[in-house]
C-alpha cells in the first residue's frame, strides 16, 4: 500500500488528520490555580520591594508592622546624645506613636523633659538652646519670650492637634513660627 493510498483512504483519514497533532477539545486552556496565585505572590512582593526602597526599610516595618515606634525613637535619640547631635537631639521633628496616642513634630528634648512615661533619656552631653514652654498656646509662648532668650526656639505641646510647635524668640513678647 502506498502513502498516496493511505491518504486518500476515507477510513485512515482521521490518523493522518490535523486532530491528531492537537487537542480534540475546541476550549481554550486556562491558567491554573497555581499560575494565578504565583502572579499575585509576585505582584505582592514587588510592591513590598518598591514601598521598601522608596520610603525606606526602616519606616516601611514601622508603617507595616507596628503602629508603637517608641523603641524605635528612643534608639534614635540615645543615638543623637551619644554621638552629640545636637541638631537631631533638639531639633529633629519625628512623629511618636503608641498606645492610640500620636505626638506629631516631637523632639528627644522635649520627650526627655515632658513626656517622661515614654522613657526617653535626657541628654546631658548636649546643651539645647531651646525653651520648652509650659503653655499650651502660642500667647503663653509670647510670655516665655523674654530679653534674655531673644533669637532662642520656643516649643509648647497644643493639645488640640497632639503637635509640638517651634516659635523664635525675635524680641521680648514677639514670636515666630518656625
Amino acid at each position: 500500500m502506498s502513502f498516496q493510498y493511505k491518504m486518500n483512504n476515507k477510513r485512515d483519514e482521521k490518523k493522518f488528520s490535523h486532530y491528531s497533532i492537537f487537542p480534540k477539545s475546541k476550549r481554550g486552556q486556562g491558567l491554573s490555580i497555581n499560575a494565578i496565585i504565583l502572579i499575585v505572590l509576585g505582584i505582592v512582593v514587588l510592591v513590598f520591594l518598591i514601598l521598601g526602597f522608596a520610603l525606606g526599610w526602616g519606616n516601611l516595618r514601622d508603617k507595616v508592622f507596628s503602629s508603637n515606634n517608641v523603641n524605635t525613637i528612643s534608639q534614635g535619640c540615645q543615638t543623637s546624645c551619644l554621638t552629640g547631635a545636637e541638631f537631631d537631639y533638639c531639633s529633629a521633628k519625628r512623629e511618636l506613636k503608641a498606645d492610640g496616642i500620636n505626638l506629631k513634630d516631637v523632639t528627644c528634648n522635649y520627650l526627655a523633659q515632658k513626656q517622661p512615661r515614654y522613657e526617653i533619656e535626657t541628654c546631658p552631653s548636649v546643651s539645647c538652646n531651646v525653651i520648652i514652654s509650659d503653655t499650651v498656646s502660642e500667647e503663653g509662648a509670647k510670655g516665655d519670650c523674654k530679653l534674655n532668650t531673644v533669637g532662642k526656639t520656643i516649643q509648647y505641646f497644643d493639645a488640640t492637634e497632639n503637635t509640638l510647635i517651634s516659635l523664635t524668640c525675635t524680641a521680648p513678647g514677639t514670636v515666630s513660627r518656625i
